[in-house]
């Protein structure tokens, strides 16, 4: 078939499925790694940019959206005391390869410092 032995056609067709799978889960890692940073830049500087946790939840929820990231405003659990604020979720990707379905499930947590006294 095609020239090709029976190996060299079973590594080209293991091969195509590799990158099939590859297309499937490379832009969700992707996307987590952009979200990820996105998320540890936005609570860390959040106290010298004045932002307070409301301004901080709903830069996220942005974020999300626009990275096409599933999470909704109760899905974003933060955790104040004195100055210091926590941010945890969990967010899904489904990955859909045909002959397999699943979630990809991303857990974030990070903590840095909120500007109480910030303008609304």
């Amino acid at each position: 078939m095609f020239g090709l032995n029976r190996r060299q056609l079973f590594f080209l067709l293991a091969f195509i499925a590799l990158l099939y799978a590859a297309t499937q889960y490379g832009p969700a890692y992707f996307a987590a790694f952009q979200f990820n940073d996105f998320i540890r830049q936005e609570v860390k500087f959040a106290a010298s940019a004045q932002k307070t946790a409301d301004a901080v939840r709903s830069d996220i929820l942005a974020e999300a959206q626009e990275l096409g990231i599933a999470l909704d405003k109760r899905d974003v659990r933060m955790t104040k005391r004195g100055p210091s604020l926590t941010v945890e979720f969990e967010y899904r990707w489904p990955i859909n390869l045909r002959v397999y379905k699943h979630d990809l499930v991303f857990h974030v947590s990070e903590s840095g410092e909120v500007f109480d006294n910030a303008p609304n």
